[in-house]
Order: C-alpha cells, then sequence, then structure tokens
C-alpha cells in the first residue's frame, strides 16, 4: 500500500499555512482549515472506566446525604413528632456511607488505593475534596449513630459522647453537602462533550435528586414504620419541590446540550432516561403527594402510597445517574462529539 503524504490522515486539508492554521482557529474549527470529521474515527478521549460500583456509589452517597441532611433539620426543629425521622435519617446515612465506601473499594481494586488518594488535598480536584467530604461524612454519621443508639437505648454508652454536638453537626451537614453536590461537580469537570454541556446542571441536578430520593427512601421507612403523617407530609412537600427544580433542569440540560447531549437524551437511553426518571421518579411520585400538599391525604392507604412513591423515586434516581455515567462513556468514544463540537 503506498504511504499516505502527511496531513492525509486528516482528510483534504488544503492550505496549512500559518495564516491558514490562525484563520481556522478564529472560526473554531480546530485549527487545519479542515475537511477532515475525524483521525480514523479514533477516539480522542480516554473516558472513564466507571461501571456500575460508580453507579451504586453515587446513588447511595446522595441518598445517604440527604438522610443526613434530613435527620439534622428534623432534631434542629425539636417536633417531637420527627423523632422516627432523626432515627431512620442517622442510622440510613451510616448505611450509605458503608456500602458507599465499599462500592468505592471495589471500583479502586484495593483499599490502599483509598488511603493514597488522602495523601495530599487539593481545592482545585473535585475527587480529592470528595474524598476528604466522603471521609467526613462517614465519621461524623458514625457519631450520630452512636448519639441515636444511645438514646435507642441500644448501648449503654456513647463512647465518644465527649465530642462537643455543636462542632459535630456543622462538620456532618457541611459534608453532607459536599456528598450531594461533589458527584455531579466530578463529572462535569472534564473535556468529555456531554458532561462539559452540563457543567452547570449536572452539580444541582445530583443535589436535587439526593433530595428527593432521599425524601423518598424516609418516607418508605416511615410508612413501613407507621410514621407520624405529619412528618410524611413535610417530606412530601420538600420532595416534590425537588423532583419539580430536577425535571425542569433536566429539560434545559437537553435543551442546551446541543449534539454532544445525544449521548444522553438521544435514543434508546434518552427514552429510557424520560420514561423511568421523568416519569417515573418525578411526576408519579408528584401526582400522588399532590392531594396531600392540600392536606387530603385519605389515611386509608398511606402506608400503601408511602411505599409506591419510595419505589418509583427510588428506581428514577438510580436510572439517572446509571444513564449520565454511561453516556459519558459513549461521548468520549465518539470523536465526532468533540472535534466538530468542541468544548
Amino acid at each position: 500500500m503506498p504511504s499516505q503524504p502527511h496531513g492525509a490522515a486528516f482528510g483534504a486539508v488544503g492550505d496549512v499555512s500559518p495564516d491558514a492554521v490562525a484563520a481556522s482557529l478564529g472560526r473554531n474549527d480546530g485549527g487545519f482549515g479542515r475537511a477532515q470529521e475525524t483521525y480514523f474515527d479514533h477516539p480522542v478521549l480516554h473516558k472513564a472506566h466507571w461501571g456500575w460500583e460508580i453507579v451504586g456509589y453515587f446513588f447511595a452517597g446522595g441518598m445517604a446525604a440527604a438522610s443526613a441532611a434530613l435527620a439534622t433539620l428534623a432534631d434542629a426543629a425539636g417536633d417531637p413528632r420527627d423523632g422516627a425521622l432523626v432515627r431512620n435519617g442517622r442510622y440510613t446515612a451510616l448505611a450509605g456511607a458503608a456500602v458507599s465506601g465499599v462500592l468505592l473499594i471495589a471500583d479502586l481494586g484495593r483499599p490502599e488505593r483509598f488511603i493514597a488518594m488522602m495523601r495530599i488535598f487539593k481545592l482545585k480536584s473535585p475527587m480529592s475534596v470528595g474524598v476528604y467530604a466522603f471521609s467526613a461524612f462517614s465519621a461524623t454519621a458514625g457519631l450520630a449513630a452512636l448519639e441515636q443508639a444511645r438514646a435507642d437505648g441500644t448501648i449503654a454508652r456513647n463512647p465518644l459522647g465527649w465530642i462537643p454536638k455543636g462542632p459535630r453537626v456543622a462538620v456532618h451537614a457541611l459534608s453532607a453537602a459536599l456528598m450531594a453536590t461533589y458527584t455531579g461537580v466530578l463529572v462535569a469537570a472534564t473535556a468529555i462533550p456531554v458532561w462539559y454541556r452540563g457543567r452547570r446542571h449536572l452539580p444541582a441536578i445530583f443535589a436535587l435528586s439526593a433530595a428527593s430520593t432521599g425524601c423518598a427512601l424516609q418516607n418508605g421507612l416511615l410508612a413501613l414504620g407507621a410514621g407520624s403523617p405529619a412528618t410524611s407530609r413535610k417530606l412530601e412537600v420538600i420532595e416534590t419541590v425537588a423532583a419539580a427544580a430536577e425535571g425542569l433542569l433536566l429539560l434545559d440540560y437537553e435543551r442546551t446540550a446541543g449534539v454532544p447531549g445525544k449521548a444522553l437524551f438521544g435514543g434508546a437511553r434518552g427514552r429510557r432516561l424520560k420514561r423511568m426518571t421523568l416519569g417515573l421518579g418525578l411526576a408519579v411520585p408528584a401526582l400522588l403527594a399532590l392531594p396531600g400538599l392540600f392536606g387530603r391525604h385519605p389515611k386509608r392507604g398511606r402506608r400503601l402510597r408511602g411505599l409506591v412513591t419510595a419505589a418509583c423515586a427510588l428506581s428514577g434516581g438510580y436510572v439517572l445517574r446509571e444513564s449520565v455515567v454511561h453516556a459519558g462513556r459513549d461521548s468520549a468514544d465518539d470523536p465526532r462529539a468533540y472535534l466538530q463540537h468542541p468544548v
């Protein structure tokens, strides 16, 4: 086979003089004055290797953070009717942190790699901030669970009860906020087109999804344990507001993402995202909660309604994270998404 002349791999590039390159850069078409679309259809970006472990980490971490925030707010409000929410929120926050840790280490492959990630702290690195936020959240979730176990009489004495509650709660709240948002910042702080186009949406979408799924989880637990209807109504209000904002942000993300957004919103994945997340995960729970927002929820069927709402919202929240992660992999594999629509 005859060898290709220099530059033929890019197609008919024509004049590649410095002036032509400068003019091409000014047009934002890649710097070659090019007619080429790709370099032999080879990907030009390194895609994340993330699989179901990271999807589960994003999902469990968000719910754990929201559960902790809800328990903290309920405890600060001091309404005795919210005691079950405080208890459930503290325990599920610790359980979510434990599950998240297992999933993160499973993705890393070896536990010592997690320790190695903590050797330095960089404020400009979402991953570095996230590791420290997760560590602080896990530790303070454990302290809150110990406090709750002592209040429940499960343990006779809290061995760490000497730690001041004020600073502990402040660190717990801050780390929970970071846990709910940093994963959205992490995926958006890349050159992968579909994620980069969502850099103004993904952090807020992940935080709102954490809030809606966290409320749904806690409402489901209250339904199983016959919790206070007043607490359930508060959770429904928060969940409905968060779900509405999440849905609007998702639609705006699709509107502004352009061609690279097809990896997330196009084809079978986009249809599944809209059906499972926008429909089942956001719209159905909102419709079920709507009568209660006006104080008209019938007492009969409250437990079943809480369980159905929880199942729908949790399914939609998981599909959201799964779709975002897999869309990023496909977007990185598509050289046209990057070369023809530069970030």
